[in-house]
Parts: C-alpha cells; sequence; structure tokens
C-alpha cells in the first residue's frame, strides 16, 4: 500500500492534532495512511484499544488480552484489565472526564517559572504515558516500514515484468521488419519477373515478324546469296560450257 509522507515545514513543528509547539513531545507516527507528529495525548487518544487508559500499560500487539481478561469502554474501543475497571459498565477517563482530562499533563514553560530544574521534569503518570506514546509510535513505524519493503519489493518485481515484456515485444518487433524487408525483396523480384513476361507478349505481330526474318536468314548461304540465284547462276554457267565444246 502506497504511503504519503509528509515534508519538513512549519506545520511539521506543531502537533497535527491539538497544534502543541512542544517539538520533543512529539511523536512520529503514521495514522490512516499519512505520517504525522501527533503529542502524547493525541496519539494515545487516536489509539484508545492499545492500552489500558487507567494504568497505561501497553497491550502486546500481536496478542491483545482475552475477553475475559479484560472490560470495553461503553462510550468508546477503549479496553481496560479488569482489575483496573473495577466496574462491568466502564467508562474510560477520556469519556468521563471529556472537557478535562489529558493523558499528559506538563507545560515545561509553566514549570520553569515555578522554580528549579528538578520540577521541570513530568510527573509520574505523564511519563507512562509518553512512554507508551512512544511505545505505539514505534510498533506503527515497525508496520509502516514492513508495508513500505513490501511495496518496494512489489514494484522491483513489476519493473523486472515490464523490462522482459518490453525485450520480448522488441524481439517481435525485428523480427517482423526483418520478415517485411524479405516479403518487399520477393515481391520485387517478382514484379520484374512479371514486367520481362509482359514485354515478351505484348507485341505478337512483331514476334511473328522476327520469327519470319530468322527463317529466311537461316536459308540464305554464307555468302547472302539466295537459293534460286544460286540454281539460276549454275545453269547459265551450264550453257557457257555447252557452246564452248561446240
Amino acid at each position: 500500500m502506497a504511503m504519503k509522507r509528509d515534508f519538513p515545514g512549519s506545520e511539521n513543528r506543531l502537533c497535527g492534532g491539538c497544534g502543541s509547539s512542544e517539538r520533543w513531545l512529539l511523536h512520529y507516527i503514521r495514522l490512516r495512511g499519512t505520517f504525522q507528529r501527533l503529542c502524547t495525548n493525541c496519539l494515545l487518544k487516536n489509539h484508545p484499544g492499545l492500552f489500558c487508559p487507567v494504568c497505561l500499560d501497553v497491550f502486546d500487539f500481536d496478542h491483545p488480552p482475552p475477553p475475559r481478561d479484560r472490560v470495553m469502554c461503553v462510550k468508546c474501543p477503549s479496553i481496560a484489565h479488569n482489575a483496573c475497571a473495577n466496574c462491568a459498565s466502564f467508562e474510560c477517563p477520556p469519556c468521563s472526564q471529556s472537557s478535562t482530562f489529558s493523558f499528559f499533563n506538563f507545560d515545561r514553560d509553566a514549570a520553569a517559572s515555578d522554580g528549579g530544574a528538578a520540577e521541570q521534569l513530568p510527573g509520574r503518570e505523564s511519563a507512562k504515558a509518553f512512554v507508551a506514546a512512544a511505545k505505539i509510535a514505534a510498533n506503527s513505524m515497525k508496520k509502516a516500514a514492513a508495508a513500505a519493503r513490501s511495496d518496494a519489493e512489489r514494484r522491483v518485481k513489476e519493473a523486472v515484468s515490464a523490462k522482459k515484456r518490453a525485450r520480448e515485444a522488441l524481439e517481435v518487433l525485428a523480427f517482423l521488419v526483418s520478415k517485411e524487408k524479405v516479403e518487399i525483396g520477393e515481391m520485387n523480384s517478382g514484379r520484374v519477373e512479371q514486367q520481362k513476361a509482359k514485354s515478351e507478349t505484348t507485341n505478337p505481330a512483331a514476334m511473328q515478324v522476327l520469327a519470319s526474318l530468322a527463317t529466311s536468314m537461316a536459308a540464305e548461304g554464307t555468302n547472302g546469296v539466295r537459293p534460286n540465284q544460286l540454281q539460276s547462276n549454275d545453269m547459265e554457267e551450264g550453257g557457257d560450257r555447252v557452246k564452248e565444246g561446240a
């Protein structure tokens, strides 16, 4: 699945939920297909079924507690340990105290104005909430990395397959071009033969004249005198000889 990654900018220095400007309190997480920076309070409120909202223990992501060991909030998907809920009609703190509740209650500027450095540290509950949010964010990024790796492998396979198809298409194109050249050569040679045969049969009268001329030339002697002329010459020579004998 393709994921959209936000580019660094001034808006990424604030919480994507409440707009908090405490950068060191923001967690980088993938939420609803996009990467966001959320504060501890907003992150936990967006993942109510991954931790107990009372003790702030994060459940095993692969093996959540079985139904017999947990109780679900009557207003949201949040689940808590049976020991933490203490009642069947359980309402998680964000639902029961919706207007004032926050998982992480720490204002560094207010703490700094009150006194020393020791007072600038978050309390125990806020620290547990911060750790829980960090674990959830880490698991989210782990899944995002696995999804990105799977998407990259899929794209590599698609690229290899596309390259193979392109190579096969080029081979087919080369074969077709070669075949077309051979066909064109055969067509040209056939046209030459047809034109030669056509030129030989287009004027039959001229062919008859040429045939009769060849026949008459074959009947002539070696000196080019016709046979009847040779016969008359022989008769004249015979008459002369008779006259001389007399």
